[in-house]
């Protein structure tokens, strides 16, 4: 009798872990379909080289992988200027292996190579990261550098985001209304309030002046979060020969408020 009542009690209690479990799941699920929240991983591919008696190259390069996302034309949106037909994790991971040799055989033949006689250390970056995934919205940021010769490093920074309800690569028309011309006096506006503008201003107003003069395109470089929209500008982009390097220029939703497309608000729940 007791043996049966202990068999009866773990039995209950064996089936309520189940259901708990299954009731744990059944709300992550609810969670992320929710925040419309994509499935995102990676692969990577690192390694380094002699390429000369004198230089080492250092190859470090990251892309995101999208296993749920089937469209063609997106995809190819999302990896810009590379030949990928297979979108797979093995797909992309042989991508990089034939680009990391495609690199290192370009970096051997590189002009004034066989001139470097110290020790060097050589590098080629590209990494594409995450910068936000909620409401069906992807922000993606794809981040270049390689230094040769020199010690001189170049890089390059690129901001995408994309719409993965209507799969496609959000333009600035599909946020705001305002025409191109009133961002560009938006931006010229904010620039002033950059923390390096005001270091700048305090510290070397000549270059304040000649920067604050400056007339600069809406760079297609942008992305967003709950608070505010970025204009993100590479080195050069706002005036030639610069070197205050890479800018982020940013605006509040609050002044963009009444120029706001409805189904963007709604979606990103801005009042």
């Amino acid at each position: 009798m007791m043996k049966r009542f202990y068999l009866i009690w773990t039995t209950l209690l064996l089936l309520l872990f189940v259901a708990c479990k299954e009731l744990g799941n059944d709300k992550k699920k609810s969670e992320k379909v929710s925040f419309g929240r994509t499935f995102i991983d990676s692969v990577i591919e690192e390694d380094t080289i002699k390429i000369s008696d004198s230089v080492l190259l250092r190859y470090s390069s990251k892309l995101l992988w999208f296993p749920d996302l089937k469209d063609t034309n997106i995809l190819k949106e999302i990896y810009p200027g590379k030949q990928i037909a297979d979108f797979s994790r093995n797909g992309l991971q042989d991508y990089l292996k034939q680009e990391k040799e495609n690199i290192y055989n370009r970096m051997r033949n590189s002009a004034g190579i066989r001139e470097v006689k110290q020790q060097q250390q050589w590098s080629y970056i590209s990494l594409m990261n995450v910068r936000m995934n909620r409401n069906n919205y992807v922000s993606v940021q794809y981040y270049t550098s390689q230094s040769g010769a020199q010690d001189k490093v170049s890089y390059y920074y690129e901001e995408k985001v994309f719409d993965f309800k209507n799969l496609k690569k959000l333009q600035l028309s599909d946020m705001i209304t305002l025409s191109e011309e009133t961002v560009k006096g938006i931006l010229k506006l904010n620039l002033g309030k950059t923390t390096i503008m005001q270091q700048i201003k305090t510290y070397d107003p000549e270059t304040y002046a000649l920067i604050s003069a400056a007339s600069f395109p809406v760079t297609r470089n942008f992305y967003f979060d709950d608070y505010n929209l970025y204009f993100h500008y590479n080195a050069n982009e706002i005036i030639h020969d610069d070197d205050i390097g890479d800018l982020i220029i940013t605006v509040s939703w609050n002044d963009l408020s009444d120029y706001l497309k409805p189904e963007f608000a709604r979606r990103m729940k801005i009042n």
